[in-house]
């Protein structure tokens, strides 16, 4: 089980010489830290005999310090089962510490696949999970100081994102993870796969990448199936820790497990996607937080829609959560928001959507300046968006200016299906007298609690129409309950005299009674097409 031997593997400095040996005061140093778990350790000396259990430990000490060590790098902290090293340069030398960290942590998969692979090998442990290795490299700030035994103590920032990355890896059955930052350090030394975002404590985020293999150096006389020995260990333990953990492929969805929440909880992760770039936080909702975010492949800045699983045991979260994507997933049409994907990832369950620079209706409204042309395209995409989604059964019940999207270039699109449900449901399923949708545009079967269909979102299609054609609301009150009454009983208000040939219209969107609305959005334009707007 020797670990692959090279001339590249030379250590090309010493961390000691960094340090004051007298070690009184830390010093703040700029360092890669690596921090490497074996899993299932635990199992597999529980089953052994204690001669056995103590040969096995002291392998695996050797495969976890090995490599740090032909690195150049120090064991900070070392634990039967993980370890945590420094890897750092002299003052006068190029810094190369990060290629070194990640060489280190790809040289400790070998070792350890081999190590696997041995013991997999016995009869007696057939029945166990697999042993894995997952690791976590970050370059960062760190305080370094030296114990009175010499062994250098690292601690800070930078240690502690080394080992999220660890449990990062874990989770999402990489071998080794590592911020984008550190690969770029690397100068092109490592190889990189799959991407991610994960955030940290105080809520900033880093973007992560899988260490796939290792690049040889230029003019390197190691030969080339030694880095694809390398590249095959890194799948072999990933494609292990999978099967272990019962991980499903990529591209399929799937709940993540309770050990993978716990992890992820005892690690103060907030947060981790794979396969997006998160950029930055963009909002905030009752269930859901809302982030721009850049998908692997590239293209356009997506939008992704997250929530914990932790919320989902509130008011039926999760289904309505996932229900947003199984509605819109029937649907291709220009004026419904497009959905790209929806997934688990660890602690989160997520859903990734067209991103719309141009923000929502209710900014545009705010910023005024709608003239009547406008006012009355916007009402027709809005009314052609919710034909489409009236066409699969489905009534959106919060249609509002908020919920209205703007593209770069002004197309509009229905969007946010959170709360919308097949026509068959009451508003009050989701609680008990519960109402659903903003007051200021609800229908009056909503404001009563009756069963809803089509027709209760052509009413609030009137009352945005009549916003979007006089710059005011139809119906204004000192408190909810007495807007719902207005919703419920007063008249349909009257359209000023240049825009009294489209009153008709607007009675038979607004009317109290239901019977007396268009039944459908398709009826509405042909009648705006009739009256040539």
């Amino acid at each position: 089980m020797a670990p692959v031997a090279s001339s590249e593997f030379a250590p090309s400095s010493q961390l000691a010489s960094t340090l004051d040996p007298s070690g009184i005061e830390p010093a703040a140093t700029v360092s890669t830290f690596l921090y490497a778990r074996l899993h299932h350790f635990s199992t597999v000396c529980n089953a052994m005999s204690a001669e056995h259990a103590a040969s096995f430990v002291n392998e695996v000490r050797r495969m976890l310090t090995e490599a740090v060590q032909k690195l150049g790098g120090e064991v900070s902290q070392r634990r039967p089962d993980s370890i945590l090293a420094v890897f750092n340069n002299k003052p006068d030398e190029k810094p190369n510490h990060a290629q070194r960290g990640l060489h280190a942590a790809i040289l400790a998969v070998h070792d350890a696949t081999q190590l696997a692979q041995v013991v997999a090998a016995r009869p007696e442990f057939s029945g166990l999970p697999m042993l894995t290795l997952a690791c976590g490299v970050h370059l960062g700030v760190a305080e370094l100081s030296r114990r009175g035994s010499g062994k250098v103590h690292a601690a800070g920032e930078a240690v502690e994102v080394a080992r999220l990355l660890e449990v990062t890896a874990m989770d999402l059955g990489w071998s080794v993870a590592t911020s984008a930052a550190t690969r770029l350090a690397s100068a092109g030394r490592a190889e990189g796969g799959r991407i991610g975002s994960v955030s940290l404590p105080d809520n900033s985020f880093i973007d992560i990448v899988e260490v796939t293999g290792l690049m040889p150096r230029k003019g390197s006389s190691t030969p080339p199936r030694v880095f694809e020995m390398l590249r095959e260990s890194l799948r072999h333990n990933a494609q292990a820790r999978k099967r272990t953990s019962g991980a499903a492929a990529p591209g399929h969805s799937h709940s993540p497990s309770l050990p993978a929440q716990q992890a992820a909880a005892a690690s103060g992760m907030h947060f981790l996607i794979e396969g997006y770039r998160v950029l930055r936080k963009i909002g905030e909702g009752g269930m859901a937080s809302i982030f721009l975010a850049q998908a692997a492949e590239g293209g356009a800045p997506q939008v992704l829609k997250v929530m914990r699983l932790e919320k989902a045991v509130e008011a039926d979260g999760l289904q309505r959560f996932i229900q947003e994507y199984a509605l819109l997933a029937q649907l291709d049409h220009p004026n419904v928001a497009r959905i790209f994907r929806q997934d688990f990832s660890v602690s989160n369950a997520y859903i990734a959507m067209e991103y719309f620079p141009q923000g929502d209706l209710r900014a545009r409204m705010k910023a005024g300046n709608i003239d009547t042309a406008t006012a009355l395209s916007y009402i027709k995409q809005t009314a052609a968006g919710l034909g489409a989604i009236h066409d699969v059964g489905i009534v959106h019940r919060d249609l509002k200016p908020d919920n209205l999207m703007l593209r770069q270039d002004g197309s509009l699109a229905l969007a946010d299906f959170g709360v919308a449900k097949q026509m068959s449901m009451k508003i009050t399923d989701t609680g008990d007298g519960d109402i659903v949708g903003t007051p200021y545009y609800l229908s009056p079967e909503q404001a009563l609690g009756q069963q809803v269909d089509a027709r209760c979102d052509m009413y609030s299609l009137g009352v945005l129409a009549y916003e979007l054609l006089t710059g005011r609301k139809p119906y204004h009150a000192s408190s909810a309950q007495e807007l719902l009454h207005m919703h419920v009983h007063a008249p349909v208000p009257m359209l000023p005299p240049q825009l009294a040939h489209l009153q008709h219209v607007m009675e038979s969107m607004m009317a109290k009674d239901r019977e007396q609305r268009y039944p459908s959005a398709r009826l509405l334009l042909d009648d705006l097409a009739q009256l040539g707007v």
